[in-house]
């Protein structure tokens, strides 16, 4: 199921041939950690985010130089990002 969703959320928000290096995946992060509704989260999440091989594929395979543009998809992404966080949490329970 987490991969699916995962899959669902690539495909949203990087397009289906998207495929992560770990210096995109930094970038990426690097461009996140601008975002000011992005520091609780990571703060709160920060193992997730260093070590979860999902949700780093996730954020490295977002065009956020597209999303963060845009305040309607920056909001999305962030509710997506959340959504999805809290799945893998869930599933580690």
């Amino acid at each position: 199921m987490l991969s699916e969703i995962l899959q669902n959320l690539i495909t949203l928000w990087g397009g289906k041939d998207s495929y992560p290096t770990e210096e995109k995946i930094n970038q990426n992060l690097k461009l996140l950690r601008n975002e000011q509704w992005f520091h609780p989260l990571f703060s709160e999440h920060i193992e997730l985010f260093l070590e979860n091989k999902d949700l780093r594929f996730f954020i490295g395979a977002a065009k956020l130089h597209i999303i963060l543009s845009n305040p309607k998809k920056k909001l999305r992404f962030e509710e997506d990002l959340i959504h999805f966080i809290n799945l893998i949490r869930k599933k580690h329970k």
